[in-house]
This record gives structure tokens, C-alpha cells and sequence, in this order.
């Protein structure tokens, strides 16, 4: 199971080597990541602690991820390799982009909040703030592309 190496589960998928074992573990963590990932938004444990950025993050996390899909359809829809399917390499995909987006956003919040500290003390650290749906717009994006990539290297 490649679960840091992008590459190499590129190269595993595009020649048809992740045995059963393999798929069932990316289709397991895929959905550990993906529970814990629903489970962060305030929307599903308490939506009376919404406020106006939680939602307006809401939305733009959903429109990205809405395009990003509906582009890795398109990428299916016109793949060469008909032996695939869509799911082990999304499921796949998934887990490696989560852990190296993971990394390096680290860097980014530790900006974000020491600016906040810093220079822009009027914006709460306690709830979401615009500096927050900035930063998870550019993770979003970011995720996306390189899936997008993947994708693409994977079915052509």
C-alpha cells in the first residue's frame, strides 16, 4: 500500500498491480478519511455555532469539490485504459494527497495564525475567520489539482 509515494501507486494502478488486500485497505482509510473529514464540519455536530465564514466556507469547499469531480468524470469518461475503474484510483488517490496536503498546510496555518496574532488581532481564533476560508480555499484548490494530475497520468 503506498500511502506517501505518489508515484509509485500511480505507476501500481496504471499496470494493474494492487492485489485485493491493497484495494480494500485504500477503500477502508478512504472512508476513515472521509468520516473524519464530514465530522469536522460545525454543520454536523451543532450547527447553532455556525457563523456567516463557516457557511460561506461550507459553500466554497463544496463548489470546488463539485468541479474537481465532475472534471475526474470527464478524465474517466475519456480514458484509454477501459479496464479501470473509477473508484480504486480516486479511493487510492485519496489517501496520499489527504497525508502530503496535511504536511504541508502545517507551514501555512502556523503563518496564518502568527499573522493573526501579530497584525490582525480583530479576527477570532476561535471560530472561523476569513484568514481560515482562505487558507482552506487554497488547501481545496490545491487537493483538487493534484488529483485532477493524477487522474490524468493514471487513464491516459
Amino acid at each position: 500500500m503506498y500511502i506517501w509515494n505518489i508515484n509509485k501507486l500511480v505507476i501500481a494502478l496504471q499496470e494493474g498491480t494492487i492485489t485485493n488486500k491493497q484495494k480494500k485497505r485504500y477503500r477502508i482509510f478512504f472512508w476513515v478519511i472521509f468520516t473524519l473529514s464530514v465530522l469536522t464540519y460545525p454543520v454536523v455536530y451543532n450547527p447553532s455555532t455556525m457563523n456567516g465564514y463557516d457557511v460561506i466556507d461550507l459553500i466554497l469547499t463544496s463548489i470546488i469539490d463539485v468541479i474537481a469531480i465532475y472534471l475526474l468524470i470527464v478524465i474517466y469518461k475519456k480514458r484509454s485504459r477501459k479496464d479501470l475503474d473509477f473508484f480504486l484510483p480516486f479511493f487510492s488517490l485519496t489517501i496520499p494527497l489527504f497525508l502530503h496536503t496535511f504536511v504541508w498546510s502545517i507551514p501555512l496555518f502556523i503563518i496564518a495564525y502568527t499573522y493573526i496574532e501579530l497584525f490582525a488581532p480583530y479576527h477570532s481564533m476561535d471560530e472561523t475567520n476569513l484568514i481560515d476560508i482562505i487558507m482552506f480555499t487554497i488547501i481545496g484548490i490545491a487537493i483538487n489539482i493534484m488529483n485532477i494530475h493524477y487522474f490524468k497520468k493514471i487513464f491516459n
